[in-house]
């Protein structure tokens, strides 16, 4: 027995009123709606689980609607929605170290070459320079990461707009803050443990050739990492959003 269209529209009317539990970007605890995404995909399913109890069980719609009310209660919506945004950033994480492998093993390899010469060679300059080109490309990496988070949460809203948010707008500048953020914490601690620190009292037995080496190669590491995830990262989740507004506005 299948479900008639005005039935469909007060299952999709329930979910959309349904809210879960969320916490904001101060991490103060919220209440607010499922994405969009999400709605359509338990509409169906909710559908699907009505029409299964109403002919196997022989109940009405609205016995079986709400039967099916007490299986999805607002914790397990949430726990819906925090699989599916685990399966994302799952998704994304994989694209990352992906790209980056191929990066090894491609033409781009001679360009990491490169800019880890060219790096090196600046370091090896004198003392002044060590210091202005750590500080320099540490913090110009750090900048165009935040610049990048800012830029994506504009993007994804110029997108599809306030209307119909999707998973995929609520986590992709959050999946760029970890990739960037993880990058800054590693490579710090990489400073910190590869490279001897510079003082008054090792400044003339310093071996600049030594940590020059290991620097430039942290150095070139983070520019890397800032590339892929600007033109990998950023840019298929920007697409795959236009795809997931074109998918469901038909």
């Amino acid at each position: 027995m299948q479900i008639t269209i005005q039935q469909l529209q007060q299952i999709s009317n329930w979910i959309t009123n349904q809210k879960i539990t969320d916490f904001d970007s101060f991490g103060r605890k919220d209440k607010k709606h499922l994405f969009y995404d999400i709605q359509c995909e338990m509409t169906d399913h909710i559908a699907s689980n009505i029409e299964d109890l109403m002919q196997s069980e022989n109940e009405s719609f609205s016995e079986a609607f709400e039967l099916v009310k007490q299986k999805w209660k607002a914790t397990e919506l949430q726990k819906l929605e925090l699989a599916k945004e685990k399966v994302l950033r799952s998704k994304y994480t994989k694209l990352y170290f992906s790209a980056f492998k191929k990066m090894l093993f491609s033409p781009y390899l001679l360009y990491v070459f490169l800019i880890g010469i060219v790096l090196f060679k600046l370091l090896m300059i004198d003392e002044f320079w060590f210091f202005q080109v750590k500080f320099v490309v540490s913090i110009s990496c750090l900048l165009f990461g935040l610049g990048l988070i800012l830029v994506n949460m504009y993007q994804t809203e110029k997108i599809n707009g306030k209307q119909n948010r999707f998973l995929l707008n609520g986590i992709s500048f959050r999946i760029i803050a970890v990739l960037t953020g993880l990058n800054a914490v590693i490579t710090n601690f990489a400073f910190n443990f590869f490279v001897e620190p510079m003082n008054s009292f090792n400044a003339e037995s310093y071996d600049f050739y030594t940590n020059s080496i290991k620097l430039s190669v942290l150095l070139t590491l983070m520019i890397c990492n800032v590339v892929i995830v600007y033109f990998v990262i950023h840019r298929t989740l920007k697409s795959d959003l236009k795809k997931y507004v074109i998918s469901y506005s038909n």
